[in-house]
């Protein structure tokens, strides 16, 4: 199946049938349905459908909660918490965004952390949600430590992803999602899955010696060294102390400790446009800047000089159209999975 192209459509109904089975709510099952082949389709395969079985296997440890309460447990002016019962990221997170948009909608700024919360799955589909509604959404998380600090020698911090989607008067918004590491440990997996060497700024051995077998990785290396690190330990602050989760060290880890809840935070900032200057005026003048950028002459080597998305977006747009390719690892996991769920795997593109 590996050499076979995979239907969108189908996968989605896949993943939330196998999810209904596992006893997961059904809206649950569709957020996280919906995420996983999303980030499929924008080529962000390390947060895609690979990260099925693990789901899976928390949701048996009972670290996911099936049916979580999720609920807003504060709410002060343009701020707001959510406490996420332990459920999926992905429909957490949803809830948190949502709450941020109808408060940018009320105040020009709104501003929501979450806790009780775990693995939320591609940070952009999170925050194109506010780009929609003609807003700008800004969305953090951290993760267990997985990331040597700058001058350290073991690990301290995770990847912390930082995302910013903005709407333009463009077919596309501009979309920044990027982990705080050199590479996020979904692509150092992937990279495992398919045999495949990495670049040898991504991550260490043991002792701490750079190496291009992903095999061999052991802790992963911020991005610009201090100051990638330093970018990672403002989201931590961010998602950790001022929501009231936990931080650092001391959160759980994402594949080893499967006994515990994730305890993470998220937050995520949304701001409505129309409070400082015309939408249509911001737009417009987002796409003079994307224009700007693509009359640059490329380097040796380029072809053109990009703004951040384009590719995610072109990625999208190919792979909904003519389907896209999973690791042999990950279709024998979905095998397996589709055996223990009795669920039919019919999901190649005819």
């Amino acid at each position: 199946m590996s050499d076979r192209l995979i239907d969108a459509k189908k996968m989605k109904e896949f993943v939330y049938k196998v999810l209904l089975k596992a006893g997961v709510n059904r809206a649950g099952s569709k957020l996280v349905a919906s995420s996983l082949v999303e980030g499929e389709l924008y080529g962000f395969y390390s947060h895609g459908v690979m990260r099925l079985a693990h789901y899976l296997k928390r949701v048996k440890a009972g670290t996911i909660k099936k049916d979580p309460k999720v609920k807003i447990v504060k709410k002060t002016g343009c701020t707001a918490l959510v406490d996420g019962g332990h459920g999926f990221g992905h429909a957490v997170s949803m809830t948190a965004v949502k709450e941020a948009i109808k408060l940018a909608g009320r105040f020009g700024v709104g501003m929501v952390g979450v806790k009780n919360s775990s693995h939320f799955g591609m940070a952009g589909v999170i925050a194109l949600e506010a780009a929609k509604k003609d807003m700008i959404c800004i969305a953090i998380s951290h993760t267990d430590a997985s990331v040597v600090p700058f001058g350290g020698r073991i690990p301290a911090i995770g990847t912390n992803p930082i995302c910013v989607a903005v709407p333009c008067a463009k077919k596309h918004p501009v979309l920044l999602d990027m982990a705080t590491s050199v590479a996020s440990l979904g692509k150092i997996i992937v990279a495992r899955k398919k045999g495949e060497a990495v670049p040898s700024d991504w991550g260490v051995d043991e002792e701490g010696v750079p190496v291009t077998d992903p095999a061999k990785i052991k802790y992963l290396l911020p991005m610009a060294g201090p100051k990638g690190y330093g970018l990672a330990f403002i989201v931590d602050i961010l998602c950790g102390p001022l929501t009231g989760a936990l931080f650092g060290v001391r959160l759980p880890r994402m594949y080893g400790d499967y006994d515990k809840f994730r305890m993470l935070g998220h937050m995520f900032i949304v701001i409505n446009i129309k409070n400082f200057v015309p939408v249509k005026e911001f737009k417009k003048n987002v796409a003079l800047m994307v224009e700007d950028i693509h009359g640059i002459p490329p380097a040796k080597g380029f072809s053109s000089v990009m703004v951040p998305g384009e590719r995610e977006f072109a990625s999208y747009e190919k792979n909904k159209k003519a389907g896209f390719a999973l690791a042999e690892e990950t279709c024998a996991d979905l095998e397996s999975i589709a055996a223990e769920y009795k669920v039919p795997l019919d999901i190649l593109k005819k």
